[in-house]
């Protein structure tokens, strides 16, 4: 492919990565855009809703953040649509202070965020809910990312926060005489089965204006999701490029087989009916006052389609591709 092309991208986790957005980074550094003729050029931005302006002002093609403020960004009449996923859930742990020893004290607490309509608000809000909490009972803290986040619950300045998995199990052995994890990996899924995730995102003038562009980026992200599924040491060797946490060897493997067994990569580009349906659906239940939006008119989901055409599809009982009969 001797054509190359250049895309501009926002990635809303900010100079840093996570378990649950490595894709987004193994597309550069295992060569999966570079291999479909993209140049790609990484902005970071605080959170997923800046991500989504930071695509809606033009000042990127396209934007990396939470599925979210791209829903919310619709509803409200901006013209941006989803591409491809970055991945099906979220790796976090609910981090807390040791005085908080069951999740019946949970009311009341204070609890950490990213930012109002970030990703950690809106998976908060689905446990807080799943929980059978009212959200009126939190003390809702919107701090900015992970490192800001996990200072505060070192110097014991708010009781709870979501926080990256990798980060969560280096903060559980490193200051394991204040902090624990009340929820895993394994009890939020089962609280909150279906999570929200990473999206890549654009704009409808941009989408019809640039449509090689886009289909060469939605098969190299299934590629690259593909090959984080597929084999430990390429997972291994994003996670050491771009992750700087402290971890033992069998608990970074563990992490990885937790992402598999429960079909955390986007390995069919994550943009399935009945999983969006399920999305679009939390989220209105989540914020009643917003206008309701179609999922047509909200997913491009003919580049995803296209790419599994050519790369064709891959456990679709765990990652169905978008149907666009």
């Amino acid at each position: 492919m001797t054509d190359r092309i250049s895309i501009r991208l926002a990635a809303g986790s900010g100079p840093t990565f996570g378990v649950d957005d490595l894709s987004c980074a193994a597309a550069t550094t295992l060569g999966c855009w570079a291999d479909e003729g993209l140049d790609v050029t990484w902005t970071p931005v605080h959170g997923g809703v800046a991500a989504a302006n930071a695509v809606i002002a033009g000042d990127v093609d396209v934007g990396y953040g939470g599925l979210g403020p791209a829903i919310s960004a619709r509803a409200k009449g901006a013209p941006i649509r989803v591409v491809v996923s970055m991945a099906r859930g979220l790796a976090q742990n609910l981090v807390a202070q040791n005085r908080f020893e069951t999740v019946n004290q949970l009311k009341g607490v204070s609890w950490a965020l990213d930012g109002f309509g970030a990703l950690s608000h809106h998976m908060a809000r689905l446990t807080v809910a799943a929980l059978g909490i009212d959200e009126t009972e939190i003390d809702w803290q919107a701090v900015g990312p992970p490192p800001e986040r996990i200072e505060l619950l070192v110097a014991d300045k708010i009781d709870v926060s979501l926080i990256r998995v990798e980060e969560a199990l280096s903060l559980a052995r490193s200051h394991g005489q204040s902090l624990h994890i009340l929820l895993g990996f394994s009890d939020l899924k089962k609280l909150v089965p279906v999570q929200p995730h990473g999206v890549l995102t654009t704009l409808e003038d941009y989408e019809l204006e640039n449509p090689e562009a886009l289909r060469r980026l939605a098969r190299g992200m299934i590629t690259a999701s593909r090959a984080l599924h597929d084999d430990y040491q390429l997972f291994r060797k994003v996670y050491d490029t771009h992750v700087t946490i402290p971890l033992p060897d069998d608990a970074i493997e563990t992490i990885w087989r937790q992402e598999v067994e429960t079909g955390g990569f986007a390995i069919n580009g994550g943009l399935g009916v009945e999983h969006w349906k399920n999305q679009m659906t939390l989220y209105a239940g989540l914020n009643p006052d917003l206008p309701a939006i179609e999922r047509d008119d909200l997913i491009a989901g003919n580049f995803v389609s296209e790419a599994l055409e050519i790369l064709g599809v891959r456990h679709p009982d765990i990652d169905a591709p978008p149907d666009h009969a």
